[in-house]
């Protein structure tokens, strides 16, 4: 009787404790892939600012090679668009991109305000246009960057951001010496 007791204790201690480790691993598994699709849509995001800092890019160099019969010179850097910074971004190995993540709004807001200096106290259009081409470059690559460093911790596919001949990093990188 000793024995069945201990045999019927001991059964229901390892299913209890069974259990609800198995129940913390599917947690676990779901919040995991919770961070993962939360770093898709951030890369995801960051990418499309990327391309779209690239193609106010390319609208300058086509309205200063036009005389402004087509596109429009940059003045400003685009929006950012909004994204989220969860929870998961702060283990020890990923808190350095949610560090950047955090503060990327402040690096666009800090060179928007570096284009306004050039008209707003300088009041010179060609010197603004220069500084709003660089400003416009230099954080378009930070974007891309950005979001190249989540793919690679989060271990998300690789996206190539190649459309024909229009190559995102390449008009960002070489767009401060070659574009007028």
């Amino acid at each position: 009787m000793n024995s069945l007791l201990t045999t019927v204790i001991t059964s229901s201690l390892v299913a209890t404790v069974t259990g609800a480790l198995i129940n913390a691993w599917m947690e676990y598994r779901k919040s995991i892939q919770s961070v993962r699709f939360d770093a898709l849509a951030t890369a995801i995001e960051l990418e499309g600012y990327a391309i779209t800092c690239a193609e106010k890019i390319s609208d300058h160099y086509t309205a200063a090679t036009s005389d402004g019969s087509a596109g429009s010179l940059l003045g400003s850097v685009p929006n950012l668009p909004k994204y989220s910074v969860v929870a998961g971004f702060l283990r020890p190995r990923r808190a350095s991109i949610a560090n950047r993540l955090l503060a990327f709004p402040q690096d666009v807001r800090q060179a928007d305000q570096s284009i306004a200096f050039w008209w707003d106290v300088v009041g010179d259009p060609d010197a603004m246009h220069q500084e709003a081409k660089a400003q416009v470059s230099r954080i378009g690559l930070l974007s891309l960057d950005l979001a190249c460093e989540i793919r690679k911790e989060f271990d998300l596919p690789i996206r190539v951001l190649v459309f024909g001949k229009f190559n995102i990093r390449k008009i960002l990188t070489e767009a401060p010496a070659n574009i007028l």
